[in-house]
């Protein structure tokens, strides 16, 4: 399984969100289950080629200061 980091990270995005939205908790747990999410997607941009390519276009459209 060659995506198997991004798809653990998917799974983990899902699981945090369904916790999150279907057991009702106190405002800590909602804001810790965000940011486990919030992660956990960056993760799975950054493991996307996709990504890289459309951040080092936008690197690129910098103006350079030289």
């Amino acid at each position: 399984m060659k995506n198997w980091k991004s798809t653990l990270a998917f799974f983990v995005f899902v699981g945090v969100y369904i916790y999150s939205v279907a057991i009702p908790s106190t405002n800590e747990v909602v804001s810790t289950a965000g940011w486990i999410a919030l992660i956990a997607s960056i993760a799975m941009m950054f493991r996307s080629q996709i990504t890289a390519d459309m951040l080092s276009k936008l690197i690129d459209k910098l103006p350079n200061k030289d």
